[in-house]
């Protein structure tokens, strides 16, 4: 009777410590894929404001801006 409830206690020990593992390691999966899932949006973010900001900057003719001295020249 002793040895069937060392082994009982012993089974439920093993077995909690199985499913604990698996619910920590469910966890830190999960946790992964999200953390994955936000870098992946803000890269995706970067590289879209990126590209708005060269898109921007060749429609404005980059460096063909007239400087502040010829602004003065002009009005004077």
């Amino acid at each position: 009777m002793i040895i069937g409830m060392v082994a009982a206690f012993v089974t439920g020990i093993c077995g909690g410590w199985v499913l604990a593992l698996f619910m920590a390691t469910t966890a830190m999966s999960h946790s992964q894929e999200r953390m994955q899932r936000k870098v992946r949006y803000w890269q995706a973010e970067a590289a879209r404001a990126t590209a708005r900001a060269e898109q921007a900057s060749q429609a404005l003719g980059e460096g063909d801006f007239p400087s502040d001295a010829d602004d003065w020249k002009q009005a004077g």
